[in-house]
C-alpha cells in the first residue's frame, strides 16, 4: 500500500519524537542518579561527624566521672588520716572538708584558740601528703605513693570562711565579711606555718593551689535560727575543685551534635 506525503512526514515526526523522548529520559535518570549519590556522601559525612562529636562527649563526660570518684577518694583519704584527732564533716557530693568555726576561733574573733593549733597542724600534714598526687609538687617529684592514685587533677583548694548572722563591727572588723576572711588567711597561714610546702603547691597552670576567700553569714548551711544551727554555721570549709573539660570546649560539642541531629 503507497502512503501518501502526508502520511509519510507524520511517521518520520513521530519517529523523532520518539529519540527526543527517550533522550529526555536517560537525562532524567542521570540526574537522579547523580543527586542520589550526593545524598549518600551527605550522609556518610553527617553519621562520621556525629559519631566523632558524640566520641567527644562520652570522652568528656568519662573524664568528669573519674574526677568526681578522685575527689571522693581523695576525701577519703584524708577523713581517714583525721579519724579520732580532728573532728571534720566531709561532703563528697559537694566536694567539702567541715571544721566547726568554735573549735577554731572564740566568737567574734580571728585569732586561733590555742588548743586549736595542734587540730590544725594534723590537718595541713593530712594536706601536705594527698595533695601532692592530684597537683603539682612542691618539689616538682611525684611521692610513690602517687601511682596508685586515679589521675584526675586539682583546679584550687578554697579555704573558705563562714559567720553565723550576729552582726559584728568592731576596729577590726565592720562586718561579718571582714571576720570570715580574716578566719579563712588565719587557717592558711598557719598552715603554712606548720607545713610550707602546702603554699608552694601549683595547679597544672602553675598557679598556687590553695586560695582563701570569705562568705560571712551568706552562705549558711543551717536556716532555723537557733543557737545549734548558727554554731554549725560558724565554720572553715575547705572546697576541692577538680579540673574539668573546658565549659567552651563541651558548648562546641554540644552544638556540633544539634547542628548533625537537624533534617
Amino acid at each position: 500500500m503507497r502512503l501518501t506525503a502526508a502520511q509519510s512526514r507524520m511517521r518520520r515526526a513521530g519517529a523523532h519524537g520518539g529519540d527526543a523522548g527517550g533522550d529526555y529520559f536517560a537525562s532524567m535518570t542521570d540526574v537522579m542518579l547523580g543527586l542520589l549519590f550526593i545524598f549518600i556522601i551527605m550522609l556518610m559525612a553527617f553519621a562520621l561527624n556525629l559519631r566523632e562529636a558524640e566520641k567527644k562527649m562520652s570522652q568528656a563526660a568519662k573524664d568528669l566521672t573519674e574526677s568526681d570518684l578522685a575527689r571522693r577518694e581523695m576525701l577519703k583519704d584524708i577523713e581517714q588520716m583525721l579519724k579520732g584527732q580532728v573532728p571534720v564533716t566531709i561532703d563528697e557530693q559537694n566536694g567539702t572538708l567541715q571544721l566547726g568555726g568554735d573549735i577554731l576561733f572564740p566568737k567574734g574573733s580571728a585569732d586561733v584558740l590555742p588548743e586549736a593549733l595542734p587540730k590544725l597542724k594534723t590537718l595541713a600534714y593530712a594536706l601536705d601528703y594527698v595533695l601532692p598526687c592530684y597537683a603539682v609538687p612542691a618539689t616538682g617529684q611525684y611521692p610513690d605513693r602517687c601511682a596508685t592514685k586515679r589521675k584526675a587533677r586539682l583546679e584550687a583548694v578554697y579555704i573558705e570562711g563562714h559567720t553565723d548572722t550576729t552582726p559584728i563591727h568592731t576596729a577590726r572588723f565592720t562586718n561579718n565579711w571582714d571576720l570570715s576572711s580574716a578566719r579563712a588567711s588565719q587557717t592558711f597561714d598557719q598552715f603554712v606555718a606548720s607545713y610550707a610546702t602546702l603554699g608552694q603547691i601549683k595547679n597544672d597552670r602553675g598557679e598556687q593551689l590553695i586560695g582563701v576567700s570569705g562568705y560571712g553569714e551568706f552562705r549558711p548551711i543551717d536556716q532555723s535560727g537557733l543557737e545549734p544551727g548558727m554554731q554549725r554555721n560558724r565554720r572553715i570549709e575547705l572546697r576541692f575543685i577538680m579540673v574539668s573539660p573546658k565549659s567552651a570546649e563541651v558548648d562546641d560539642m554540644m552544638k556540633e551534635i544539634d547542628a548533625d541531629r537537624k533534617p
